[in-house]
């Protein structure tokens, strides 16, 4: 009868490389994921800061005249053309 410490000592260099295998990438994956700004990482005590933003100053009604003219002059329909076609280009990919 033969011993099956034999068979069991080929698979046990197998089954430690695939480990090892595993686990740098997984290392791997977390770590480039931290490079690219993406966390897979919870993060405990963030610190915000309120985003303050200064608006242009309107010196006179003629430029709110402007601006409206220009708004009522868009034309939407073309903007959903761009980005429908737009979708169609990046569905291919």
């Amino acid at each position: 009868m033969k011993k099956p410490t034999k068979q069991l000592n080929k698979f046990n260099p197998i089954i430690l490389i695939t480990a090892v295998s595993i686990a740098v990438i997984i290392i791997t994956f977390f770590l480039s994921a931290g490079k690219n700004g993406h966390s897979l990482l919870p993060l405990k005590n963030i610190e915000t800061q309120p985003v303050t933003e200064n608006s242009p100053v309107i010196q006179n009604a003629s430029d709110l005249n402007n601006l409206d003219s220009e708004l009522t002059n868009t034309d939407l329909d073309q903007f959903d053309r761009q980005l429908d076609q737009l979708e169609k280009d990046f569905s291919t990919f």
